[in-house]
């Protein structure tokens, strides 16, 4: 049981491979499968699914899951069962008779289903080592060139960035969905691009700001924004993996943004939310939550 503890604390993430009623998890890979079909779930809802294996049987305390998925972070009340609510909708498991994930009433919660250990996790195909095709056809030197030119143009065109009406440029399909979800706190559209595994961090832009960082620069552009709807939003984007304490190019963090009064300032309710995880009810913020210009100039 102490090495049970100690891994969950540690968060050390290895290659076994867990099978527990008709799901499989794969924790090298990062994966979930139901049904023998891939599921897309965001970070914590998997990290959740990865201690109730470990402790597969046992109740375990909302502490200690929140100790293990959200360390030396104050998070809101609802994060741990929107989260579990999250991994339940996956398994499908939001209309059993007999639940996979149980509640225990006021302890926590008990991965109830017979749960095993299968093995390692398959190793992905390196490229190297893709099958070769039985048959080589033979390239003209035009269809080469052809082949080429194509191959240069569309990286081009995926790579140029697109401007969006706050001036924010975005680098493919993807980041533009999610820019256009931010700029109307469409919290149900960010919702849905976590749970199908976008990738809040990527920056959005050429400053490196990514979507947190963005989300809060609406209070300048937008003073009237809904200030309630911007925290839901902001809420939804650190549950999903968000990082509130991520410096840009120019070493600010979304925190060190949000708490500036030419944007949302320090009374602001997604400043105060931000103010809390940084802090987590001691007199000095993390260290990393503050802007540092010294090493912005440092990069340049």
């Amino acid at each position: 049981m102490d090495a049970v503890r100690g891994d969950i604390s540690g968060r050390r993430r290895q290659k076994r491979r867990w099978r527990f009623g008709n799901a499989e998890f794969d924790e090298g890979r990062w994966a979930l499968s139901v049904g023998g079909q891939p599921v897309a779930l965001e970070t914590k809802p998997l990290e959740l699914l990865r201690v109730l294996l470990l402790r597969a049987g046992e109740a375990v305390s909302k502490d200690e899951l929140l100790d293990a998925v959200w360390p030396d972070v104050a998070v809101v009340e609802a994060s741990l069962p929107t989260a579990i609510a999250k991994l339940r909708r996956a398994l499908g498991d939001t209309d059993k008779e007999v639940p996979i994930i149980e509640t225990v009433a006021r302890i926590g919660y008990r991965l109830a289903v017979r749960v095993e250990e299968t093995g390692e996790s398959a190793p992905a195909l390196a490229m190297n080592e893709a099958p070769m095709p039985q048959r080589a056809w033979k390239l003209w030197p035009w269809g080469i060139a052809a082949g080429a030119a194509l191959l240069i143009a569309g990286l081009f065109l995926f790579q140029q960035p697109w401007l969006n009406r706050a001036g924010i440029a975005v680098a493919g399909a993807p980041q533009r969905e999610a820019v256009s979800a931010i700029r109307s706190l469409d919290v149900a559209a960010i919702d849905a691009m976590l749970r199908e595994g976008w990738d809040p961090n990527i920056a959005f832009d050429t400053e490196g700001n990514a979507a947190l960082g963005t989300l809060v620069q609406i209070c300048e552009w937008d003073p009237a924004h809904d200030r309630q709807k911007l925290l839901l939003a902001a809420r939804k984007l650190i549950d999903g993996g968000a990082l509130y304490h991520s410096r840009n190019k120019w070493g600010d963090t979304p925190y060190s943004i949000a708490r500036a009064e030419r944007y949302c300032g320090a009374d602001h309710p997604v400043t105060r939310m931000m103010h809390s995880l940084c802090y987590a009810g001691t007199d000095a913020p993390r260290d990393d939550c503050l802007a540092d210009y010294a090493s912005a100039r440092t990069k340049d």
